[in-house]
């Protein structure tokens, strides 16, 4: 994207300086290799971090001076990208100009204090706020359960196996786990080992930023982001059953796409033709014309090389509405498809783009995904723009189904 400042010191920089928002948006990403022993501790932490400092060693104390600061918003939070876990510290605080004060600079030494003075005594944190936050943490873990869809593409990745099977929150045995000290020995490592990148969306310069974050140097050294290689396993099937009335169909789709290459860009198209899209294949003929889902729609994880597949079904058309998705598939691989329909979609990705800066939140998420392509916003464009008919094609004959998971109600 045109305007994007980059550039390294010990940590890395992103920084997109626009007058078009009333506030300075800043992230501060800290990432690491997922792992099954780390993540519990490493999902709980940023909940622990946000809410007290030893400097305002209170959720009360802590607050005050936030709404100080013309009530500047501290967000904290955990996931899962790719092969790495992701610990985030985002900041919204009002544009200087706006109230004629440098509110930035004081918001981002709250953030400071944040990451390098935690509310920590003898090498752990306290014990009543870890215990507050892992109830809470027990809650959002037990949430995904009664989410049904959420909790059929979880079970659906735990049958991929690898990153894919470790769920971002952890597991509840893995939460009982969690101690105090387990915490600090978490923050200790993310403050040492991880790597960190900063991105800025307001208002702003470089010399500002620098300024600004130049506490924060001293973290981290900067290292190439972890990506996934190629894989297909043996073909696996699940099928379960709870009691619910729309039964939840999940596939997973395998394909050998590097996330750094043009074709990664281009299997958007591909995902948008098959599910991506209202007018796609899926949406037009498993759901209107077959009226045998409720929804059906595709989503393209170019980090993980998988393309799935989701629909909310009656349990006794299951089997009838694999077989017209993966004719669905088979028509995409022939190239059964419109022009004017390969137009709507690549229409559609475009305004996705353009729609980037209307929110400082989906610019960031962008500046994060631009550490693994290669290209700029314009140069993503141009992709879309010139992708065939025979790359849609030989890009769907890349996938291969890899895994279907049912989660059929009782009355299957």
């Amino acid at each position: 994207m045109k305007g994007i400042v980059q550039f390294q010191h010990q940590l890395h920089y992103s920084v997109y300086p626009t007058k078009k928002f009333k506030t300075t948006t800043c992230l501060v990403s800290f990432a690491a290799p997922l792992s099954a022993e780390t993540v519990a501790d490493r999902a709980l932490l940023p909940f622990i971090m946000e809410k007290s400092t030893a400097t305002y060693p209170s959720i009360e104390l802590f607050h005050t001076p936030l709404e100080e600061l013309y009530d500047t918003n501290l967000y904290a939070g955990a996931s899962k990208i790719g092969k790495e876990h992701v610990i985030q510290f985002q900041l919204e605080v009002v544009n200087d100009h706006l109230v004629g004060e440098d509110v930035l600079s004081q918001a981002i030494e709250l953030l400071e204090d944040v990451l390098l003075r935690p509310n920590a005594y003898d090498g752990a944190f306290q014990p009543l706020i870890v215990e507050q936050e892992r109830r809470l943490q027990r809650q959002r873990i037990e949430s995904v359960y009664d989410d049904k869809m959420r909790f059929a593409q979880q079970r659906l990745q735990e049958m991929l196996g690898g990153e894919l099977a470790i769920p971002s929150l952890g597991t509840l045995e893995q939460l009982d786990h969690v101690t105090p000290k387990s915490l600090y020995e978490a923050y200790q490592s993310m403050i040492q080992h991880d790597r960190v990148d900063i991105y800025v969306v307001g208002d702003v310069n470089r010399e500002q930023v620098e300024q600004a974050f130049n506490p924060l140097e001293s973290l981290g050294t900067r290292r190439p982001r972890l990506l996934p290689e190629a894989s297909l396993g043996e073909f696996k099937r699940l099928e379960e059953h709870q009691d619910i009335k729309q039964s939840k169909l999940h596939l997973a789709y395998s394909l050998d796409v590097d996330p750094r290459t043009e074709a990664a860009i281009r299997m958007q198209v591909v995902n948008g033709l098959f599910g991506g899209f209202p007018h796609s294949k899926l949406f037009m003929n498993v759901r209107e014309k077959e009226s045998l889902a409720y929804y059906a729609a595709s989503q393209y994880s170019s980090l993980s090389r998988k393309l799935f597949v989701y629909a909310g079904i009656d349990a006794s058309n299951q089997q009838k509405t694999e077989q017209i998705i993966e004719e669905q598939l088979n028509a995409l691989q022939a190239g059964e498809f419109e022009d004017e329909t390969l137009q709507q979609t690549k229409e559609l990705l475009f305004h996705q783009r353009r729609q980037l800066g209307d929110s400082p939140r989906q610019l960031i998420a962008w500046m994060s995904g631009a550490d693994v392509r290669p290209f700029s916003l314009d140069e993503e464009m141009a992709i879309i723009e010139n992708t065939t008919r025979d790359h849609v094609v030989a890009l769907a004959k890349e996938m291969v189904l890899e895994a279907v998971y049912c989660l059929k109600g009782a009355e299957a």
